[in-house]
C-alpha cells in the first residue's frame, strides 16, 4: 500500500502505535512520510518497548536503503530491528533525483548539503541561476529556523535538522523536507509572543512573519517561502508542528488538527514544466 502525505494521517495509528513503527505493509512512500518516520524514531528511541517493523518487499527496502534510512536508524540504536536492510546491496550511483536522509547536527552540515546538492537538483529541472539560488535560500531558511529557534532548548539528546528531498519527474515536482526534534512552533513563539493558544495558531503566526527570536520584531522567512513558492511555481508549503497541520497552496491555507509529533516537519514543494 502506498503511504504518502495524502493518506498518512488516516493510517497514522496503524503505523505508529505503542512505541512501534510498523511499515510492514508499505508499498511506497514520499519524502514527507520518511521525515515523519524519522521524527517518530527519535521520539521512541529511549523507550524500553520500542520497535520497528520493516516491509519484506525488496523493492521498497532497496528504496529505503538508497534513502539511507538504515544509517539514520542505526544512529538511533534501532540496529536490532533492521535485519537484511543493513546488508542489502544497492547501486549508490550519483542521482540528483534523490537527496537521501542527512541528519545535520549543526548548521554547517545543513549548509553544505544545500550548496552541494540541493541547488543542483533545482538547476537540473531548468531553473536559471537566480531561481536556483532563491529556491536554495528558501530551503536554507527552513534550516535557519531549526537552529535559531532550538539552540539550548532541544527536548531530547538528539539535536539538529534532518533534510531529504526527491524529484518526481513523472509528476514534475520536487519536494524538500526538513524535520527537527525541537520544541515546535508553539513553544518557540511563546518566548516572544504569548498569544498562540494551540499549535495551529502558532503555525499561522509563523507563516504571517512573527518570530520567536528575541529582539526581532518580524521573521519574514516563512512568509517569503510561501509567497514565492506559490506565486512562482504553483507550489505547496506544508507544516506539521505538535498537533497542528497547515498546508498552503494557491487555494489558501488549509488547517487540520492531527496526531502529535515531536518538533516540526516542514515541506517545500515546487512544480515545473517537463
Amino acid at each position: 500500500m502506498d503511504i504518502t502525505f495524502d493518506n498518512i494521517y488516516q493510517k497514522y495509528a496503524d503505523i505508529f502505535s505503542k512505541h512501534t513503527i510498523d511499515i510492514s505493509n508499505l508499498g511506497w512512500c514520499d519524502p514527507w512520510v520518511i521525515g515523519l518516520v524519522c521524527l517518530k524514531a527519535i521520539e521512541y528511541k529511549d523507550e524500553i518497548d520500542k520497535g520497528f517493523i520493516l516491509t519484506k518487499d525488496t523493492k521498497i527496502l532497496s528504496y529505503l536503503k538508497r534513502m539511507h534510512l538504515d544509517a539514520f536508524l542505526e544512529e538511533l540504536t534501532y540496529s536490532r530491528f533492521l535485519g537484511g536492510l543493513k546488508n542489502l546491496e544497492i547501486n549508490e550511483k550519483e542521482n540528483l533525483n534523490v537527496q537521501e536522509i542527512l541528519h545535520c547536527e549543526f548548521r554547517d552540515n545543513f549548509d553544505a548539503r544545500l550548496s552541494s546538492r540541493i541547488k543542483n537538483m533545482f538547476t537540473k529541472i531548468g531553473m536559471n541561476e537566480k531561481e536556483g539560488s532563491m529556491a536554495t535560500a528558501l530551503v536554507g531558511e527552513l534550516g535557519n529556523n531549526v537552529f535559531d529557534h532550538n539552540e539550548g532548548l532541544w527536548p531530547t539528546n538528539v539535536r539538529g535538522a534532518i533534510i531529504l528531498a526527491q524529484n518526481n519527474p513523472i509528476k514534475n515536482k520536487i519536494e524538500v523536507v526538513v524535520a527537527d526534534p525541537g520544541v515546535g512552533f508553539q513553544s518557540s513563539l511563546r518566548l516572544a509572543e504569548p498569544s498562540p493558544n494551540n499549535d495551529i495558531d502558532a503555525i499561522k503566526l509563523g507563516l504571517s512573519g512573527v518570530t520567536g527570536r528575541i529582539g526581532e520584531p518580524r521573521g519574514n522567512g516563512l512568509r517569503v517561502i510561501q509567497e514565492w513558492t506559490i506565486e512562482k511555481f504553483d507550489g505547496i508549503v506544508k507544516i506539521h508542528s505538535g498537533t497542528g497541520l497547515i498546508v498552503v497552496d494557491k487555494n489558501g491555507q488549509n488547517e487540520k488538527t492531527v496526531f502529535p509529533i515531536l518538533g516540526s516537519l516542514t515541506s517545500f514543494v515546487v512544480k515545473y514544466n517537463s
